[in-house]
Formats: C-alpha cells, sequence, structure tokens
C-alpha cells in the first residue's frame, strides 16, 4: 500500500506552532521553529497620559507665562503709565526677551497663552500694550520656523505683534490686529488673516508683510527694504525711505525687488 503523502502533517498541532519552536523540515513546519516568527507583531502598550495630567500641564504652562508677564509689567510699567514710543518700545521688548530666556515653555504653550491672556481676568493682563512684545519675543526666540497665532473670537486688537520678527522665520496671525503691527521687521515674513490699524510696518528693515484685510494710515512710514502686501482698503501710505508698498496687484510706492 502507498504511503499516504499528507502523513506527515499528522504529526503537527495547533499546539507545536509556538512562533518559538518551529522550523521547516523538508519544507514543512516542525515543532522547533516556526520560520515566520520574524514577521510576527510585537504588541506593546502605549501608556496614554490621563486626562487631569493634561489639565495640569496645561495650567502649570499657564501660571507660569501669567508670572513672567507680570515681571514684565512690573519692571516696564510699575504704577504709571505705558506709552508706545520708540525708546519705551526697545528697552521693553529687551526685558521680554531676557525673561524669555529665563522660563521653560514650547510654542504650542504660546499659542494657548495667547487665548488665556486675552479672555483673562487676571490683574496681570490690565495691562494689554506691551503683550505683542511679549508674544514677538518667543516667536523671534523659537527653533520653529513655521508660527500660527490664532487669536479670533476677541474683541481686544493687540499691537506690536511681528515687531522684530527675525529672518527665517513665517509668523502667521489669524485675526485682526492694532496699531505698529510688523514694525521694525528684521527680514522676517509676517502673514495677518484680518485687518490691522496704523503704521503697519513702520520702520521696517526688510522681509515681507502681508495684510489680507484693511489697514489704517501711515502704513511702511520709515521703512527701509522689504515689500508690504495689502488685499483690502487703506487708509494711507507713510513717508517710507525704500522697499515696495502694494495695494492688490498695484505698486503705491517703491521699485521692485530682484
Amino acid at each position: 500500500m502507498r504511503q499516504n503523502p499528507f502523513r506527515e502533517f499528522e504529526r503537527i498541532v495547533p499546539s507545536d506552532l509556538n512562533p518559538e519552536n518551529a522550523v521547516q523540515v523538508n519544507g514543512l513546519l516542525s515543532t522547533k521553529r516556526n520560520p515566520f516568527v520574524e514577521f510576527v507583531e510585537e504588541t506593546r502598550k502605549k501608556r496614554a497620559m490621563p486626562m487631569d495630567e493634561i489639565l495640569a500641564s496645561h495650567a502649570a504652562a499657564m501660571d507660569r507665562l501669567t508670572a513672567a508677564y507680570r515681571a514684565l509689567i512690573d519692571e516696564c510699567v510699575g504704577e504709571g503709565l505705558w506709552q508706545a514710543d520708540r525708546k519705551t518700545i526697545e528697552s521693553t521688548y529687551a526685558v521680554a526677551l531676557r525673561i524669555v530666556g529665563q522660563i521653560d515653555w514650547e510654542m504650542t504653550d504660546i499659542e494657548a497663552f495667547c487665548a488665556h491672556a486675552l479672555q483673562s481676568n487676571d490683574a496681570a493682563f490690565f495691562v494689554m500694550e506691551p503683550l505683542g512684545l511679549f508674544l514677538s519675543a518667543f516667536c523671534n526666540a523659537s527653533s520653529q520656523e513655521d508660527i500660527h497665532l490664532d487669536l479670533t473670537g476677541h474683541d481686544l486688537r493687540l499691537s506690536l505683534m511681528g515687531y522684530h520678527l527675525r529672518k527665517g522665520i513665517t509668523l502667521t496671525i489669524v485675526g485682526d490686529l492694532g496699531d505698529l503691527t510688523g514694525i521694525s521687521l528684521m527680514g522676517g515674513y509676517l502673514k495677518v488673516e484680518g485687518n490691522v490699524r496704523h503704521y503697519l510696518g513702520a520702520g521696517m528693515i526688510d522681509g515681507r508683510i502681508e495684510v489680507s484685510g484693511d489697514a489704517g494710515r501711515s502704513i511702511g512710514e520709515q521703512m527701509q527694504a522689504g515689500e508690504i502686501h495689502i488685499n483690502g482698503r487703506l487708509g494711507g501710505v507713510g513717508n517710507a525711505e525704500g522697499g515696495a508698498i502694494y495695494h492688490r496687484d498695484q505698486m503705491l510706492r517703491g521699485t521692485k525687488t530682484k
């Protein structure tokens, strides 16, 4: 009687097919080693951070940044009034840069802090004028090249956003801004998806500013180089020393850059 060609399979039972024990013998699986063991997917349990830890971490970051802003106000404003003249802006920004370098933060914290600051009743935010400089200091200190800040849903318009924005950074702000947006731009790329008030890009050294909405008067006042592009209505162009100012496709002042 001829031998059953499938008899060899009878020696193999499911328990023998342990990936650690099966091997191949004459093209068949044996009980020593499974040749497909390397394809067995290893499952690892991933630890998810509990919601209470996430909320605690967020609250700690907001407290830390609020304390930092309070320190800025205490040093630069005190009991007096803060006025946005050139000397005050420069000195306040220098203090902001120093404070930024003394605390732990991530850019995701700053994005959340924008909304926190604009809706908080904390006394630290009763003086809001330097907040744009404070946020600009974080942007310039960041290693992130593409930064996005959402300021929609707030009636308050921050001024001085994008101050000294350095080359290599693209800062996109969604929402309306106040006066002195993008002043003294240092080669960065500032995009505003909204409206701005007066003195847009004043004194900018180089770079590019784009505003999807309206802009007020004195646009590009004393700007030295770079480009300003406005898509909406505008209140008037300032006395630019260089650079170019565009309203949609029409050049209003300056010469085209190469």
